[in-house]
C-alpha cells in the first residue's frame, strides 16, 4: 500500500467537498437572514476565495476585471461582498512504520469575512462537527482510498479590520485536526437494530452502542488420519455465534422493553425465558438478520459516570421438533 501524500491543498479539497454537502450548503430560507441572503446557499452567501501558500489573493480591481470577462457583468455580491480565506498547515505527524500509513494533520483557517457574516460562518462549522463527528469520511487521495476522521476546534473571532477595500471585515481563525486512517471497517460501518412492537405496528428501533463483540465458536472433533492414526485432525461439528454488545440506558423501546423485563418479578407467570428478538446488523452496506435469544443482560449503574449501562449477550435461537 502505497503511502498518501499530504499538502494544504489536498486538505483544502477535502474541506469544500464537505462544506458544499446539501446538509451543511443549504439553502437560506429564514426570515430573520438578510434579504442578499435569502434564496442563496450558504457558500453563495458567504463568498469566500479560498487560498493556499499556493496560490496569491488578487486585488479588488483585478477580481471585478476578470467576473466582467468572464461573466459580461458584476455585482456588489460578488466583487465588494468578497470573504477570503487562508488555509496552511500547522503540524503534520506520522506513525512511524513502513507497513501502517495513518497521518494526523492539523489545519488553521484564517478568514477575513464581512463582520455580518461572523454568525453564518460559525453556524457552518457547527453544522460540519456535527455531520462528521464520530464518522470516518470516505477519501480518494490520488489513487489511494483513505477514511479521514474530523475533529472542529472553535471559530475565534480576532480583530476588526474596517478599512479594507471590502467594507469591515472580521479576522477569524479556527483549528481543524484530520486522522487519515487506511482504509478498514470501523465502528462507524456497523448499524444494530431490533424489531419491535409499537402500537401495534413493527418498527426497526435502532440501538446506539459502545461496543460490540461477536465471537463464532465451533465444536469440534477429532478424527484420525486413515494412513497415520497416530495424528489426529479436525472437524467442526456445530457452531454458535454470539452477540455481546454495551450500551448506555438510552430512553428507546428496545432498551426499556428488556430493562423492564429483566427488572420483572420472578413470580411474573407472562415472562418469556426464549422470547425472540430479531436484530439486523448492517456493515459496510451489507444487512444481516438474525432470530435471537438473550443469554445474558446485566445492568450496572456507577457513580463516576451517572449513566445506567447494560452489557447484553444474545445468542441465535435454535429450534424444538422443527417448530422455532
Amino acid at each position: 500500500m502505497a503511502k498518501i501524500k499530504v499538502s494544504a491543498d489536498t486538505i483544502l479539497s477535502i474541506l469544500q467537498g464537505i462544506m458544499n454537502d446539501e446538509d451543511i450548503n443549504y439553502t437560506i430560507n429564514d426570515v430573520s437572514a438578510p434579504e442578499d441572503w435569502k434564496g442563496k446557499t450558504v457558500q453563495e452567501a458567504l463568498n469566500v476565495k479560498y487560498y493556499t501558500f499556493k496560490h496569491r489573493p488578487f486585488d479588488t480591481e483585478k477580481v471585478i476585471a476578470k467576473i466582467l470577462d468572464q461573466e459580461g457583468g458584476v455585482s456588489i455580491f460578488t466583487s465588494l461582498n468578497r470573504a477570503f480565506c487562508l488555509l496552511s498547515l500547522s503540524s503534520t505527524d506520522r506513525v512511524f512504520s513502513n507497513k501502517i500509513d495513518n497521518v494526523t494533520v492539523s489545519a488553521n483557517l484564517e478568514y477575513w469575512v464581512q463582520t455580518d457574516k461572523v454568525k453564518l460562518l460559525e453556524d457552518m462549522f457547527e453544522d460540519i462537527a456535527i455531520e462528521t463527528n464520530g464518522i470516518r469520511v470516505p477519501v480518494q487521495i490520488g489513487s489511494e482510498e483513505r477514511q479521514v476522521l474530523i475533529a472542529v476546534g472553535a471559530l475565534n473571532i480576532g480583530e476588526l479590520e474596517d478599512t479594507t477595500e471590502f467594507g469591515e471585515m472580521s479576522v477569524c481563525e479556527i483549528r481543524i485536526d484530520f486522522v487519515f486512517y487506511e482504509n478498514a471497517a470501523s465502528m462507524s460501518d456497523y448499524k444494530i437494530e431490533f424489531m419491535m412492537l409499537e402500537n401495534g405496528v413493527e418498527n426497526w428501533v435502532e440501538l446506539p452502542f459502545a461496543e460490540l463483540a461477536i465471537p463464532s465458536s465451533m465444536t469440534q472433533k477429532s478424527s484420525p488420519y486413515m494412513d497415520n492414526p497416530r495424528n489426529v485432525g479436525s472437524i467442526n461439528l456445530s457452531r454458535v455465534k454470539t452477540f455481546i454488545i454495551a450500551f448506555d440506558g438510552y430512553d428507546n423501546a428496545f432498551v426499556n422493553s428488556i430493562t423492564n423485563e429483566t427488572l420483572a418479578s420472578d413470580n411474573d407467570i407472562s415472562l418469556d425465558n426464549n422470547k425472540q428478538y430479531t436484530m439486523r446488523l448492517s456493515r459496510k452496506g451489507n444487512v444481516f438478520t438474525y432470530d435471537c435469544v438473550i443469554k445474558d443482560h446485566q445492568i450496572s449503574v456507577k457513580e463516576d459516570t451517572g449513566n445506567e449501562m447494560h452489557s447484553l449477550t444474545l445468542t441465535t435461537r435454535g429450534i424444538r421438533y422443527g417448530i422455532a
